[in-house]
Formats: structure tokens, sequence, C-alpha cells
């Protein structure tokens, strides 16, 4: 600061000496000098701006990481204070909110994060969550599926986007979304959302499939065992 101020004050010395004192022909350097000091104090201060921001999302976040969560709340507020065009702050605030079950929060901070950056496949998967919290399914299946098209790799994309589905009682979209999650990853929670989901659809040959792949990865799961003999009932 101190340095900022010690450049205020040449740049207003020269501006005095510039207009009052020097001879004509020295007017256009001092002028000049004049500009190029001032245009090093812009940028000074706008170093110790960027600086203050990245500080305070740095700390927002390891607050957010140790569940500080109101004082990660005011770490980026005060981010968004001094730059509304940064989306990340916007999204770890959606995050805060999400964890407090302020979902209404949590849509409008993410649907702002995602405005700010369209490829920012995490918030979308996030404002999916909210929406979804909030039983708006179809604005849930919307986010999700914005997500995936950005990132297809993640399994539990395909869940969330399955779970929203069964929201709009949509099965055969769901199963789809589930069947895609077990071929990222096939475990005995995405099988069992599978079978359920097949029995919505009463189809039992499907069910039983799954409960098959469900038992080669646990064969003594005894819900597996007890529903797939039930089946041959």
């Amino acid at each position: 600061m101190t340095e900022a101020l010690l450049i205020i004050f040449a740049a207003g010395l020269i501006y005095y000496v510039a207009t009052r004192l020097a001879p004509k022909g020295l007017l256009f350097k001092l002028k000049k000098e004049e500009e190029s000091l001032r245009k090093t104090i812009k940028e000074k201060f706008d170093k110790d701006t960027d600086t203050k921001e990245i500080d305070l999302i740095s700390r927002g976040q390891v607050q957010l990481n140790n569940g500080q969560l109101s004082m990660a709340e005011k770490s980026f507020l005060e981010a968004i204070q001094i730059n509304p065009k940064n989306s990340k702050p916007y999204h770890f605030l959606g995050m805060i909110y999400l964890r407090q079950n302020e979902n209404q929060g949590a849509v409008e901070t993410l649907k702002k994060a995602t405005e700010l950056d369209q490829l920012n496949d995490t918030a979308l998967n996030n404002l999916g969550l909210a929406f979804h919290n909030l039983k708006k399914y179809q604005e849930a299946v919307d986010a999700f599926e914005k997500s995936i098209q950005l990132n297809d790799k993640i399994a539990h994309r395909y869940i969330n986007l399955g779970v929203s589905y069964q929201g709009l009682k949509e099965y055969e979209k769901a199963a789809l979304a589930f069947e895609n999650a077990t071929k990222i990853h096939e475990n005995i929670e995405n099988l069992t959302l599978i079978v359920k989901n097949y029995l919505k659809l009463n189809d039992k040959k499907l069910a039983a499939r799954s409960l098959e792949r469900l038992l080669e990865i646990d064969p003594t799961n005894a819900w597996g065992k007890r529903m797939l003999a039930s089946f041959k009932d």
C-alpha cells in the first residue's frame, strides 16, 4: 500500500511540473511519464485485487474441506464482491448450500456458476442434485445430461440421472442410465438399483439377470439370493 501511495504522489508531482513549471518542450515527455506511472498504479492495484481474490478462494476451500461452512461461505462471498465474474466461488457456495440442505440457494448459485463456466461438468452435476432434492426432476435430468455430455466417464452421474428419471416415472430411461453406470463401475449398489428398477417395469427376466450379475460379485448376498429364489417359485 505504501508503494502505491508513493507512486500516486509521484504521478501528481509530475502532473504539477508538467502543467505549471516545465518548458513547453518538455511537456509531452512529462505527460508520457505521467501516463506510464498511472498505468503502473492501475496494474499494481489490479494485481493486489487478483491476489486477494485468489487468497479468499483458497482459504474458503480449506474451510470447506474442514467443515467450517459459515467461514467458507463468508470467504466465497467476499471473493464474489471482488470479482463477480469468476465461476469458482459460486460453485463452492452451491456445494455449501447442498451440504446444508439449502437447495434453493444451491440452485441459484450453481446456475450462476454454470452460466459463467458452461464447461464445468461438476457444477452441472451438483446443480442436478439440487434440482432433484427440490423434486424438480426434469430440471435435474437436464443438468445431469449436460454434465454427462461433458464427462461420460463417471458412474455416479448416470446413477443420479437414473434416479431422477425414476422421479419422473420414466423407468426405461432410468434402466438405460443405470446400465451405463455399471459399464463404468459394476458393483452391488448399482446392480441393486437396476434390479429394483426392472421390477418397476415388471421385467423379472432382466431383474433375474441383474441378480445373477450381483451374485457373481457377492455370492453370499442374502437379499440377492432371496430375490432370485422368489423368481423361481
